[in-house]
């Protein structure tokens, strides 16, 4: 063993001495050689520089295509595909992610990268994964979207199909209010007003995620006043700004464009897209629904999602055969395309679907705005970060359903004192009232039907969830007794001396006929409304009147109020 040990050794040590000759002599002739043979090292050289300047040059494109940055790594397709779905399809990966910058700064944000090839490689990457080291929007998003443009309202119309009422289409018309520039040249204003002044907040959640936000500075740039808004919802301890100083963020363009360049639509989102396009039809019968229906579960494997989606033909053929005899073709290619739609929100292997990345450019699938516009959000004087519809876009129009048009302000509407409040949308509930009228049409009032201004679908069908609408806090600022209302114990408890006055400001503005009730006297209140008694003498509990207040009731009235009226009833509901 250890003489083949010795006789390697003596051949290796022998390699090296003639390599290392060969390479003297080349780089070192003789120097009577020929001109020629003495340049032909520095040539080589040279060459050889050349070689690799164009190898590494065409390495460097390779490495910062699109491309290579979607294809290579088998954890990327989630991104790539909806990048290339996305208003930024044009725009290089490397361009966000690595920066514009000089070749040597570039370099070395590159070489960063190599951890993430040893994650890949030893598989201790993240599912699903998220960003990280994103530049900051100063240096990506402004250099194509400068902060000093000013955007007018840009319309738009939102169309939806209702998958319980057969895809019935139902367009809503709104203008958003981009807005921008800066409050020196009388602009800063619009959605584009957080640019302008400094805010900083603070979030509690998954910093992937930064859905929770219970702190929130604002610095305005016309005057350098400083507030600080905090959830009335959440204590904060005295040191909570001081113990969270890592998740101490400044608002810039990713917070709410977080999604622009990777969004995972939701089925409902991208059938709506689809049929809205016509790329699937939307006279197939309850194709929306059936489709949601099979999307909206969850597959150990794209191949089991596929075969699901396939058979919703099967599904058409044996339950509508005689529609899809006469149109299979266009059934087939509608379930072609919802494969397709399939494929861009969902990746099994990654564990990446709609609902792990969120959306905060929106506020009804994901709390978005609403993390800090939720209404609950107070400075020290109780005033709230504002969530007035029309801050950021117009009062929603749907258009109506006998086909005619749907009208749209062009210009700002006048707003009075009380609706310039920054708890104006929480309150509006309690403090509708005959001079209302003066400005909308009120009819049914709280509907969704669509028939006035204060029937809005758009506003009272959809259930704002993270809206703060309710937060105790809130409704103990919002849902108080106007002045000069009796109280109890001041005032009897009785009709004449209390509850009719307290129902006369709080309930006969709708309930003056509305379900046929009439509360504005009490044979009205006696004789109950279309759905029965509104108040059973001497039983409180089975009163509808208190039935519905407890139960949810859109003009709530405040717990004293209730509990007031609940006495009255048990007490017998005596008139005077």
């Amino acid at each position: 063993m250890l003489k083949w040990l010795s006789r390697l050794g003596g051949w290796v040590d022998r390699s090296i001495r003639r390599l290392w000759g060969a390479i003297r002599r080349f780089f070192w002739p003789h120097p009577e050689s020929s001109i020629w043979r003495l340049l032909l090292p520095y040539a080589t050289l040279l060459g050889a520089l050349a070689v690799a300047f164009i190898i590494g040059g065409a390495a460097w494109e390779v490495t910062n295509s699109n491309a290579f940055c979607g294809l290579v790594c088998h954890t990327m397709p989630p991104e790539y595909i909806s990048y290339l779905n996305s208003p930024h399809s044009r725009v290089k990966c490397v361009e966000c992610h690595i920066g514009r910058a000089t070749i040597a700064t570039q370099f070395t944000r590159k070489a960063h990268d190599i951890s993430h090839v040893i994650k890949y490689l030893g598989a201790g990457y993240e599912t699903p994964i998220y960003v990280k080291g994103l530049r900051p929007a100063q240096e990506i998003c402004e250099r194509c979207h400068t902060p000093s443009k000013f955007s007018a309202n840009s319309q738009t119309v939102i169309k939806h199909y209702d998958a319980e009422r057969n895809n019935a289409l139902t367009e809503t018309y709104l203008a958003f209010k981009t807005g921008g520039g800066t409050h020196r040249e009388g602009l800063g204003k619009g959605i584009h007003w957080h640019i302008e002044n400094d805010i900083e907040y603070i979030f509690t959640d998954d910093k992937n995620l930064q859905l929770e936000i219970p702190w929130v500075k604002v610095t305005y740039a016309e005057t350098g006043k400083t507030e600080i808004f905090t959830d009335s919802e959440v204590d904060l301890p005295p040191d909570f700004v001081e113990k969270n100083q890592e998740n101490l963020r400044q608002m810039d363009c990713v917070t709410c464009h977080n999604r622009n360049s990777h969004e995972f639509m939701s089925p409902d989102q991208a059938l709506d897209d689809a049929m809205a396009r016509n790329v699937i039809s939307p006279e197939i019968p309850y194709f929306k629904q059936n489709a949601v229906a099979v999307m909206a579960r969850e597959y150990p494997t794209m191949g089991h999602a596929l075969s699901a989606v396939e058979g919703l033909k099967n599904y058409y053929k044996a339950n509508w055969p005689e529609y899809y005899a006469a149109n299979q073709t266009t059934v087939d290619q509608a379930v072609e395309h919802v494969k397709t739609l399939y494929h861009q929100m969902v990746y099994p292997t990654m564990e990446v679907s709609w609902t792990t990345h969120p959306n905060n450019a929106e506020h009804k699938n994901w709390p978005g705005c609403f993390r800090c516009h939720d209404g609950k959000h107070l400075n020290e004087q109780q005033e709230s970060i504002r969530i007035e519809c029309n801050l950021c876009h117009t009062i929603p129009t749907k258009a109506p359903a006998d086909g005619s048009t749907a009208y749209m302000p062009l210009t700002e509407p006048f707003e009075p004192p009380s609706h310039v409040d920054s708890n104006w949308i929480a309150r509006h509930r309690f403090a509708f009232d005959s001079t209302c009228e003066g400005c909308h049409d009120v009819t049914n009032p709280g509907g969704a039907d669509d028939s006035s201004f204060c029937a809005n679908s758009a506003c009272h069908a959809t259930e704002w969830k993270f809206a703060g609408f309710d937060a105790t806090r809130i409704l103990a600022l919002v849902n108080t007794l106007p002045e000069g209302l009796p109280t109890y114990p001041d005032a009897a408890l009785t009709w004449n001396d209390l509850v009719g006055p307290i129902v006369a400001a709080r309930c006969v503005a709708c309930h003056g006929g509305t379900a046929g009730l009439y509360l504005d006297s009490y044979a009205g209140a006696m004789a109950g409304g279309n759905l029965g008694p509104a108040i059973v003498l001497g039983n409180a509990d089975g009163s509808l009147l208190v039935q519905l207040q407890r139960e949810g009731h859109p003009n709530s009235l405040p717990a004293n109020e209730l509990d007031w009226i609940t006495q009255w009833i048990n007490a017998g509901a005596p008139e005077s």
